[in-house]
């Protein structure tokens, strides 16, 4: 059996490469060369022998190259192009693309990364590895500093064997069992406690804490803020699950009128149709505003997307109601609206129970959402099964493009998300919320 030259098959060049006794510079054999490409393909596939076809050889060579290497990918939409498979060249060279801008988002989120950790190193010195270590979990500067221990600051001055805290006036009564050489005194923000604390330290031994306290006047200012942001949370609450109420009330009505006309003759449509079995356009009014508002609060951006979202939700986050609605199309869309109301009411429960836990702390309720979204999401059997396809052929550039044509979102970049939201959590030690 005749031996194939892959190289050949390949780059378009034989095996033997430029010959140094033909005429002409290296620039004019190379052209010759590309010249004669496609003649050269051709040559190889006749000169192929035994029970394997000219396409099957060709096939043979091109399995030997790395479908994940975009050099590799050249070369196999050269190959299609030059037996004429113009067809398979568009879709290499579209994968080839996808590639592409893959690693220009990967680059860019590593070069904010870098501007990240050069930021921190800049604000709190080169010793922070645990402020470094959130920036590589993707955490944004603001991110950061919310969860940064603070040096000790001006506020807090050392006198004879008392603290003065100089904003106040006041002395904070000394720690017991300091060293010879005193102590010293540092405030820093403890995610954990959700307030400042001080600190004593002995200066002989900066590990030892000769007594912790929450800084008081701190107290009394986050206690504050916690209640005002509580109370407004459970007045947005339970003004979501009202309206969560009175819409389910409204689509239970609709349905069955929408049932009853398919054969008793309503044609009414649109808000019209709501306004027949409602009987006010005030409260038409008033339903339909509670839509507009539930598009774009900040529960319903956090609703898993794709095939996680039902059909009357995506009604109502389509857009406005259209005046020539079906009865059931208008059904479906109020019901959408009870379903977003749900969500609004349940978002700000949470979030409440959530300062509870952690004492008025914020910190990683945002990833703990996100995290909650996208394992709803990636948890949908649909996206389970496509998950599975997409294993099978190593996430391959062109089946990530087809799944996020069909589902609606990146797969790759969810994956992401879910991965840093749980790391910013384990981080917390928050994870079991």
């Amino acid at each position: 059996m005749a031996k194939t030259d892959i190289a050949g098959l390949l780059t378009g060049v034989p095996s033997g490469g430029i010959d140094p006794m033909m005429g002409g510079n290296i620039a004019q054999q190379r052209l010759a060369f590309g010249a004669q490409q496609a003649q050269g393909l051709q040559r190889a596939a006749r000169g192929l022998t035994g029970r394997s076809t000219p396409a099957e050889q060709l096939q043979m060579a091109m399995a030997q190259l790395d479908m994940s290497n975009p050099d590799d990918l050249r070369k196999i939409a050269q190959i299609q192009q030059a037996t004429g498979d113009l067809a398979g060249a568009a879709q290499t060279a579209a994968r080839i693309k996808q590639m592409q801008e893959q690693e220009q988002k990967l680059t860019a989120k590593a070069g904010l990364i870098d501007a990240t950790k050069t930021a921190i190193t800049e604000k709190y010195g080169d010793k922070r590895k645990d402020l470094l270590a959130l920036a590589d979990q993707g955490m944004s500067l603001q991110e950061v500093d919310s969860f940064a221990k603070i040096d000790a600051n001006d506020r807090y001055k050392v006198v004879g064997n008392n603290v003065l805290d100089v904003t106040t006036g006041e002395y904070l009564p000394p720690p017991k069992g300091a060293g010879k050489e005193g102590y010293t005194v540092q405030k820093f923000y403890d995610a954990e406690k959700g307030a400042n604390v001080v600190q004593f330290l002995d200066k002989a031994d900066p590990t030892k804490v000769l007594r912790e306290e929450i800084d008081t006047k701190d107290v009394g200012r986050q206690s504050a803020t916690l209640l005002r942001i509580q109370t407004d949370n459970l007045d947005k609450s339970n003004e979501a699950g009202k309206q969560a109420i009175e819409a389910n009330s409204v689509a239970n009505r609709l349905e069955k009128a929408a049932a009853e006309g398919m054969t008793g003759g309503v044609i009414a449509q649109g808000r019209e149709f709501i306004k027949s079995i409602i009987g006010s356009e005030d409260e038409v009014t008033l339903l339909l505003k509670a839509a507009d508002r539930l598009r774009v609060s900040r529960a319903v951006a956090n609703l898993p997307v794709g095939p996680a979202s039902d059909k009357d939700v995506a009604l109502v986050l389509g857009g406005e109601l259209p005046s020539t609605a079906n009865p059931k199309t208008v059904a479906q869309y109020v019901r959408g609206i009870a379903k977003l109301a749900k969500a609004e009411r349940d978002f700000y429960s949470t979030q409440n129970a959530w300062l509870d836990t952690y004492k008025g702390d914020i910190g990683g309720f945002s990833s703990y959402v996100q995290k909650e979204q996208l394992e709803k999401q990636l948890g949908h059997s649909s996206i389970v099964a496509a998950e599975k396809r997409l294993a099978e052929v190593n996430y391959d550039p062109a089946a990530l493009a087809i799944f996020e044509q069909k589902f609606g979102f990146d797969y790759m970049d969810a994956k992401q998300k879910l991965d840093r939201a749980n790391k910013t959590l384990a981080t917390l030690k928050r994870e079991d919320f």
